[in-house]
């Protein structure tokens, strides 16, 4: 029998393994038999996996959690759990894209990040715009990758994803994980719910957890489903820098100055990334823009007044090509108003604004009526 110094010693390897530092607490029993994270022996302690070979009691994954929370707060950090079919990548079986093996050839990773997995007979699609996502994210977040799919599968699609390992590490759950075969669940997260952001294209694994959710839009390249025309059908993809990664990134970019926001009251400890999402669903779906709001020359995107209405989920933009549903502005002829009007814009105070704000609701337009300029 191993003794227990030696036991501590391996336990305190594969935390290392997985990024968790030494934390006292609680003895778990010596049992060896657990089945379904309950002590077959003494039937008194309930464990959890966390990783590979590694069961830890409530206590000390209560320890952990802490203690890695306020490590990544203080080097001013989230979490960030990616799914990965359909949400940074597509893979399908090579005969269904392919048709002869010369075609295959012909696709270079370093063109179109089509990559042949010849060992597997599989093709993989990488969503575009995804290393610089990544990349730009990993100074924000603690990210880790969570799918439905088993480990093997999800190592090697790591391995493209983050040829350097140093954006995920051991931080991959996969199937074999799961609480249930069809739920995703973040309580094998070892941080603190409050701090973590999901990015995933399905909603209903996360049944417990949706509001921690950003929802993405699938990702399909392939044949996939009669009923949908992929991108390589229509030999299209998304766009590098003005395709959903990169639009998500910008959503992670405000929600992470949000958070760390000083003019915020209250410790970091106590901040919740859900109520920030929230504040970005008060707002969502309209576009705005300003005018004769601001002196000449100045930036619009510096006033207090776009921040606030991205804060509330908003789009601003100054681009005449913007198909915008808001003018925020004080005063228009009636001429300007019927050609709103027609447009289907609305024109609105700015005092509109503020109150949204304020209230973290969105409140009729029509309360905050313009002064019509004659």
């Amino acid at each position: 029998m191993a003794s227990s110094s030696s036991s501590n010693l391996n336990l305190d390897t594969r935390k290392e393994n997985i990024g968790i530092e030494r934390v006292e607490s609680t003895e778990t029993c010596a049992h060896p038999s657990v089945e379904r994270g309950t002590c077959m022996v003494c039937k008194s302690r309930v464990f959890m996996y966390i990783d590979k070979d590694l069961w830890l009691s409530p206590d000390e994954i209560d320890g952990i959690r802490k203690v890695e929370s306020e490590k990544l707060l203080n080097d001013r950090k989230l979490v960030l759990v990616l799914d990965l079919d359909h949400t940074l990548l597509h893979t399908t079986r090579e005969r269904k894209h392919l048709k002869t093996r010369q075609e295959l050839l012909r696709h270079n990773i370093n063109e179109d990040g089509l990559i042949p997995l010849k060992h597997y007979g599989m093709m993989l699609k990488l969503r575009p715009y995804v290393h610089t996502f990544l990349n730009e994210a990993s100074t924000m977040f603690e990210m880790y990758i969570y799918t439905s799919a088993d480990r093997r599968y999800a190592s090697l699609m790591a391995e493209f994803l983050d040829p350097e390992n140093v954006y995920f590490k051991s931080r991959i759950i996969v199937r074999e994980d799961l609480p249930a075969p069809d739920e995703k669940s973040l309580l094998l997260v070892m941080r603190h719910q409050r701090m973590v952001l999901v990015l995933d294209d399905t909603e209903c694994v996360w049944r417990n957890h949706r509001h921690n959710l950003i929802l993405i839009k699938r990702y399909y390249y392939f044949d996939a489903r009669h009923d949908l025309v992929s991108l390589s059908a229509m030999n299209n993809d998304e766009g590098e820098t003005t395709g959903v990664l990169a639009t998500i990134l910008k959503k992670l970019k405000l929600i992470h100055r949000l958070f760390f926001n000083p003019k915020f009251k209250g410790s970091l400890a106590y901040r919740d990334v859900t109520m920030i999402l929230d504040r970005l669903q008060v707002l969502r779906g309209c576009k705005l823009t300003f005018e004769g709001i601001f002196p000449s020359g100045f930036k619009p995107q510096n006033s207090r007044l776009w921040m606030m209405a991205e804060e509330l989920g908003a789009i601003c933009s100054t681009s005449v090509f913007t198909s915008w549903t808001h003018v925020i502005t004080l005063e228009a002829t009636e001429e300007e108003s019927q050609e709103a009007e027609l447009d289907r814009m609305i024109l609105v105070h700015p005092a509109w604004l503020h109150y949204c704000y304020e209230k973290v609701r969105r409140y009729p337009e029509a309360n905050y009526p313009i002064k019509l300029k004659k």
